[in-house]
């Protein structure tokens, strides 16, 4: 018998073709540790915070000067959550009888406790022209026989609280009531 050609089929080897395949899962492994590290971050699995209730506990005059008015707002911050809230910081608007009066931003380190109230303090400013305009309003409605002994405020903003340093949360906020006019106090007495 004559010797027939024996012709070679290359294979790939098992050890590359193995090697192939352990990088997507490798890369399935890293995402889903990473996430559930994520998840665990924010403040365990599945658990979510309710936003957080404000509202305005005490308004007073702080300065007035040429082009800008100071208050400092009293904010009541209610926790109804089962764990501790660490307030960062705040961003607040304050609308009277409908238009925008003051705003402002603080930074702080409050805690408020679980199912707890704490009390935030921060200043607003206003432009002497929002002052006018209020001021206008009120000797308006005097004019019309409407003197108003209560005026309608509207607070409303962003509380920033902290978590761990990946993930921090913001909540809106919007809160509205009467205003007692005899009810402001002025921050400078007179002797």
């Amino acid at each position: 018998m004559a010797d027939v050609p024996h012709y070679q089929i290359k294979t790939p080897k098992r050890r590359s073709l193995m090697r192939f395949r352990s990088i997507p899962t490798t890369l399935l492994c890293m995402v889903v540790v990473t996430g559930l590290m994520i998840l665990h971050g924010c403040a365990g699995f599945g658990r979510t915070l309710e936003s957080p209730e404000i509202s305005l506990a005490n308004i007073s005059l702080q300065e007035a000067k040429a082009f800008e008015t100071t208050f400092e707002l009293d904010l009541r911050v209610f926790n109804t959550n089962d764990v501790p809230l660490e307030i960062k910081g705040i961003k607040c608007e304050l609308e009277v009888n409908g238009k925008k009066l003051a705003k402002g931003v603080t930074a702080t380190q409050t805690t408020v406790p679980a199912f707890g109230t704490e009390l935030v303090r921060m200043v607003v400013y206003s432009s002497m022209l929002g002052m006018v305009s209020s001021m206008l309003d009120m000797i308006r409605s005097a004019q019309s026989n409407q003197i108003a002994r209560k005026l309608n405020y509207k607070i409303s903003g962003r509380l920033s609280i902290g978590g761990d340093s990946t993930m921090p949360w913001s909540f809106p906020f919007k809160s509205q009531g009467e205003l007692d006019l005899e009810g402001i106090s002025t921050g400078k007495t007179s002797p």
